[in-house]
């Protein structure tokens, strides 16, 4: 037998079994002098490289079922928070009817509607429960346990002895040979029987090491496959019992529906010879001379939402792009296709030229703009920028994708600079301070942000109120100014650097809207104008802001409130938060549901998935500074978290920048000793250890901005204007 190291692994051997393993392993123990155990290495290192392609499968496999299971588990919690407010609703209708219609059948059907709805939210939040504890969490373990880390780390030790014991063999092989040379011998091979004893140590540290290997794997394989099972089986149990409870809740609630029916056709009957009644004496009431018939007004419905979801490039594409599209030009006598030469710039601008292609180009910055699809042309995409739509055709469905997707990875990487300020600071700057700019005009053109909220007035009503997200007047600013910054915040959009995290709630609020609520009962007779005295707005902004005094109010207890601030986070509702906010509901209490103290704060940042980072802010804004860090109860080893360290824990820097520029304190303990700094460490979130290692450094900038979508379209019908009508190519779409 050739005994060289290099030629003996160049062929493909077997895998080996664990118990020939151990068999082999104990004779060699037993012979020292063995010959074997040489060419048992190469099929040692083989099965070891076999099985870590097997972990590789596993660890993907299992990551992305711990995935499906906590869609699973949000979307099961979600369900149960809807019901629990829907049946809150139907107990607020019975109650009613039973105390204010006199309909004690209709309110206790409603009653009766809410309990069961209730048993059954209970059931499903039980199951939800068991989800999370029976195979979500030792999942979690596993992939952060025995999986954790990158491909080959469980291997190292064993490589480790591979390479001590070729280093070792080459040493000895090479004495040996100086030795017969010096001998005068000739000598081109060494038995293994000849160099056992010399090789003892490191063949016995190769073995014990294959042998730690295989235990681990062998713990991962039982993790896995075994004990996951035995899980699943749980989890199959709680089903059943979930399925079993559910179906003897809605048996027993049958009988009282078919007794219903039967008693709602009673009622039926009795309301329609009162409304005979009615209507009969209603004509009557109309043929009196004198009495015209009243039309009641229409509100008109208001414009569908923004969608803030942005297109996802292929970041193959790159980020820059050069070549010819066709662009629609609306001009006031004809619109036509014109062919048009476009650069995409790394830097985060679209160049079109014109016609003439020596002229200077113009130039869009694409971190103003939206990327849209046209629904009806897979040739075609728009470029919405806030004050004008340019329309634009590529060649084919695939020169679409291509420009689609440079496009928008030019427009990430254009935010990734003004963020961070990387790639030049003046470049950074620059871009930054056009979409500050960008967010001001779009809010000043928000539904009666043209004029000050609380007066009227359009005498320099550029004055910002943060917390609220409404523009007032600069009268009206000394007002806000006196009352303190624990009720009003106020920053000037002209005179002021704004961050872009200032400006978020005034991107989703509007004069308009807080009005609704904030002066829901005021006489509009009662309101200040223009020409009011200092004294008069004082008096009615002290009255709207810190007594709430117009905002109107049901009769809902501090129970209530607290439920509909739930219902509100858990909606992404804005208004709804804004009304409870005025009706006096404490934003830093725990949420009734919860059974670890949660407020709704913490439930609005492990909610927040990109579309209600100003829900965030407005609870941050408007509840009192030291409740901040106000920290969950240590539920279950839950870790008695503050808000710092849920954004660490789930990976939320939007709402880490909030609450960093409010002066959260990053310092502070969680149940399990430790600080929001060492989560993000731990789990490697580096964005938010950034964010930490900024404020630790008393470093404000990295607060000021906030990275969302902001969509700044109005739809009002602006479009590009062509600087010519020159045609070079027309194309009937």
């Amino acid at each position: 037998m050739n005994f060289r190291v290099s030629n003996q692994f160049t062929e493909m051997p077997a895998l080996i079994g664990v118990n020939e393993f151990v068999d082999e392993t104990r004779d060699d123990y037993n012979s020292p002098t063995t010959s074997t155990f040489v060419s048992r290495m190469s099929q040692c290192r083989h099965t070891i490289s076999t099985l870590e392609e097997t972990l590789e499968y596993d660890r993907d496999g299992l990551s992305k079922m711990r995935k499906a299971i906590k869609a699973i588990h949000n979307s099961g919690n979600s369900h149960t928070d809807n019901e629990m407010y829907f049946s809150r609703i139907l107990e607020r209708l019975g109650d009613n009817s039973i105390n204010r219609d006199h309909e004690p059948e209709i309110g206790a059907a409603f009653v009766k509607f809410a309990v069961v709805t209730k048993e059954l939210s209970a059931l499903m939040k039980t199951l939800m429960q068991n989800i999370n504890n029976i195979v979500m969490f030792p999942l979690d373990s596993l992939l952060k346990g025995d999986l954790r880390g990158v491909r080959g780390e469980l291997k190292r030790p064993f490589d480790k002895a591979c390479k001590d014991y070729d280093t070792k063999y080459a040493k000895i092989e090479k004495e040996k040979k100086q030795q017969a040379k010096e001998a005068g011998l000739i000598r081109s091979e060494v038995t293994p029987a000849e160099i056992a004893e010399d090789m003892e140590k490191e063949r016995r540290l190769f073995q014990l090491q294959m042998c730690e290997y295989l235990i681990k794997i062998n713990e991962v394989k039982t993790k896995k496959s075994i004990e996951l099972l035995q899980h699943l089986v749980e989890y199959y149990h709680a089903q059943t019992n979930y399925f079993h409870d559910g179906l003897k809740t809605i048996e027993h609630f049958g009988d009282y529906v078919a007794n219903l029916s039967a008693k709602l056709q009673q009622v039926r009957q009795k309301q329609d010879e009162e409304r005979r009644k009615l209507n009969e004496l209603r004509q009557l009431l109309r043929s009196a001379p004198g009495l015209e018939k009243e039309v009641s007004g229409h509100t008109p419905e208001r414009g569908a939402g923004y969608s803030l979801h942005q297109l996802q490039g292929d970041k193959g594409a790159g980020v820059s792009r050069s070549g010819h599209l066709l662009k629609k030009s609306e001009g006031k006598m004809r619109r036509v296709w014109q062919k048009r030469k476009c650069c995409v710039q790394p830097e985060g601008f679209l160049d079109i030229f014109h016609a003439d292609e020596t002229k200077t180009p113009t130039r869009v910055n694409l971190l103003t703009c939206q990327i849209k699809m046209v629904a009806d042309d897979k040739r075609s995409f728009d470029l919405v920028s806030y004050n004008r739509t340019y329309h634009f055709q590529a060649e084919d469905e695939a020169d679409q994708r291509a420009w689609l997707s440079v496009l928008v990875n030019c427009k990430e990487g254009a935010l990734y600079r003004a963020f961070n300020n990387e790639g030049g600071r003046a470049l950074g700057s620059s871009s930054l301070l056009d979409l500050q700019q960008a967010i001001i005009s779009y809010i000043q053109k928000l539904p009666s942000n043209d004029r000050c909220c609380d007066c009227n007035s359009t005498n320099d009503a550029t004055w910002l109120c943060t917390n609220f997200g409404i523009v007032i007047c600069i009268e009206c600013s000394g007002v806000h100014r006196d009352l303190g910054v624990h009720i009003s915040r106020v920053q000037s959009l002209t005179l002021d650097h704004v961050g872009t995290s200032q400006l978020l709630l005034a991107r989703y609020m509007t004069n308009q809207v807080f009005n609704e609520i904030m002066e829901a009962t005021l006489n509009a007779s009662n309101k200040p104008n223009p020409s009011s005295t200092m004294e008069e707005r004082c008096e009615f902004i002290r009255a709207k802001y810190v007594e709430k005094k117009y905002a109107s109010r049901s009769r809902a207890n501090e129970k209530d409130l607290l439920n509909e601030l739930e219902h509100a986070v858990n909606n992404k509702s804005l208004s709804s938060l804004l009304q409870v906010f005025a009706e006096g509901v404490d934003l830093s209490a725990p949420l009734p549901s919860s059974d670890c103290g949660e407020t709704a704060l913490h439930l609005a940042i492990k909610r927040e998935m990109g579309s209600s980072l100003h829900l965030v802010d407005f609870l941050i804004q408007n509840m009192p500074t030291s409740s901040l860090d106000k920290r969950t109860d240590n539920v279950n080893g839950g870790g008695s978290n503050t808000a710092l360290h849920l954004c660490a824990i789930h990976d939320k820097p939007e709402c880490m920048k909030l609450l960093l520029r409010s002066g959260a304190d990053f310092t502070i303990r969680n149940g399990i000793d430790k600080t929001p700094l060492e989560i993000a460490q731990e789990k490697g979130h580096k964005t938010c250890e950034d964010l930490l290692m900024s404020v630790s450094l008393k470093q404000k900038t990295p607060f000021e901005n906030v990275n969302i979508e902001w969509n700044l379209t109005h739809d009002e019908g602006s479009t590009d204007f062509s600087d010519d009508e020159t045609v070079i190519e027309d194309r009937v779409r």
